[in-house]
């Protein structure tokens, strides 16, 4: 639970207090580093905007990208 959760709230506190993002960019970019599209228009429905899209996409193929490399490298470390 704390692996998911922590860099989580580390990310919103980064995009609020260094970056100063608005929040539905933040909460877009965090479902973006979730790979969770769910999550996207769950925030999406609440902002009543798609504003949380214009974050989601990079996060979401970096996310992507990240979690297959690093997928393959935790198997082959473990063989």
């Amino acid at each position: 639970m704390l692996v998911t959760l922590i860099p989580l709230i580390v990310g919103v506190l980064i995009g609020k207090y260094i970056f100063k993002w608005n929040g539905a960019l933040i909460l877009g970019a965090c479902a973006g580093a979730m790979t969770t599209t769910a999550s996207l228009g769950a925030v999406c429905e609440k902002a009543k905007s798609n504003i949380p899209v214009l974050s989601y996409t990079m996060t979401y193929a970096v996310g992507n990208i990240l979690l297959t490399i690093w997928g393959s490298v935790i198997v082959l470390f473990f063989e």
